[in-house]
């Protein structure tokens, strides 16, 4: 993939999944205070130490208790940080004969097929976001427009 094309597609991938955790914040906050609580998501859900893994834990008690829990979505949400995490730190490039490569972390043999990635982003990102913002309104969260 082309360095100007990687980076738009780096770019629309990160800004998507912030997306993607604001609706996890704005969940857990509903679930717990019945509203989204700035205080609460600027002092504790944006903590750099309160890892997505953390933040995606705490969704999967609160779907399981509110009878809400959707495996596959959850797979989705998984799959979806890890493409992300891909576009966010990936980007070492080695020269493999005639060709520059980004190795893929799980088989350092093969290079990182971005295009592929973010194909598979955009089609899980979505359905991802609607099924999180569906769980937000079931537990009474609201956004409004300014």
């Amino acid at each position: 993939m082309e360095p100007e094309k990687l980076s738009k597609c780096r770019a629309e991938v990160i800004e998507r999944f912030i997306n993607i955790e604001f609706l996890l914040n704005a969940i857990i906050s509903q679930a717990y205070f019945g509203k989204v609580s700035r205080q609460f998501l600027l002092e504790v859900l944006y903590d750099e130490y309160f890892s997505f893994a953390l933040k995606r834990k705490v969704i999967e008690k609160l779907l399981v208790r509110h009878k809400m829990l959707d495996k596959v979505e959850i797979e989705d949400l998984n799959r979806l940080n890890t493409i992300r995490n891909y576009f966010a730190h990936l980007n070492i490039e080695f020269i493999e004969g005639a060709n520059t490569i980004v190795p893929n972390p799980r088989n350092p043999l093969e290079a990182v097929d971005f295009e592929k990635l973010h194909k598979e982003f955009l089609q899980k990102e979505k359905p991802a976001r609607e099924y999180l913002f569906g769980v937000l309104k079931e537990l009474g969260g609201k956004v409004e427009r300014n």
